[in-house]
């Protein structure tokens, strides 16, 4: 499900607005719900919990949109803001509050689409990646982000997570193919990294999340390099 704001303070271009994302709903079969704001205030005093887009005026009586923008980055960093206008010189300014596209007045169901297309692509990114385990106790779904790193021990492997360890029959080299497009190295024969959580490196050893893991000498080159690429 997909939580949109329209927050615009002229009931015509909220209902444009709405007709063209209905439109949008109706093609793609894509499951939204649609909360309307007539102005900035009403937006930041009723903010919604789990929106995930925003379209946003930018030319509003009560509060602008840049202004309401600003208190809404405050709140949240992350959610996904479009800017509607019928200046075009004003949607440069989005940029200051990382807004992810604005719309040019009138609003075209086209236009909607090719918005909406993008930002599904982007929320598709940014959603969590979780890998499913399975033992004696049954299947487990984590969060890769949640995993500090894969140790190998005899014929199990140990995940260590934030918060808990969970056992689990397999390889080291059957997780490192599960996690081979996210940021994950194997710096070790007995250990799989979640680069994220690495806090330094010294000689053979590294940091991970606070314990000491061992770097193998035939692997520390690459292994730095991996590091540097995803600092950037």
């Amino acid at each position: 499900m997909l939580h949109i704001a329209l927050v615009e303070d002229t009931a015509f271009d909220r209902q444009v607005l709405r007709s063209c994302l209905e439109e949008y709903r109706r093609e793609t079969s894509t499951e939204m719900e649609i909360r309307e704001f007539a102005s900035g205030k009403d937006f930041l005093e009723h903010f919604p919990e789990g929106v995930d887009l925003i379209f946003m005026d930018i030319m509003m009586d009560e509060m602008d949109g840049l202004t309401a923008a600003r208190q809404l980055r405050r709140r949240d960093e992350k959610v996904l803001l479009v800017f509607v206008t019928s200046m075009f010189q004003y949607a440069v300014q989005g940029y200051s509050v990382d807004a992810m596209d604005f719309l040019l007045k009138p609003v075209t169901p086209t236009a909607v689409k090719l918005c909406m297309d993008h930002a599904l692509r982007r929320l598709q990114q940014s959603a969590p990646v979780c890998l499913s385990f399975s033992n004696r106790e049954g299947i487990h779904a984590i969060p890769a982000s949640d995993i500090c790193y894969i140790e190998a021990l005899q014929h199990r492997i140990i995940i260590h997570t934030k918060d808990r360890t969970l056992q689990i029959d397999s390889s080291l080299a059957s997780a490192e193919k599960m996690v081979a497009a996210l940021p994950f190295f194997r710096c070790h024969a007995s250990f799989l990294i979640n680069l994220a959580y690495v806090d330094r490196i010294s000689g053979n050893s590294v940091w991970v999340s606070g314990e000491e893991l061992a770097i193998s000498r035939y692997r520390r080159k690459e292994f730095l390099d991996a590091w540097a690429a995803y600092l950037g």
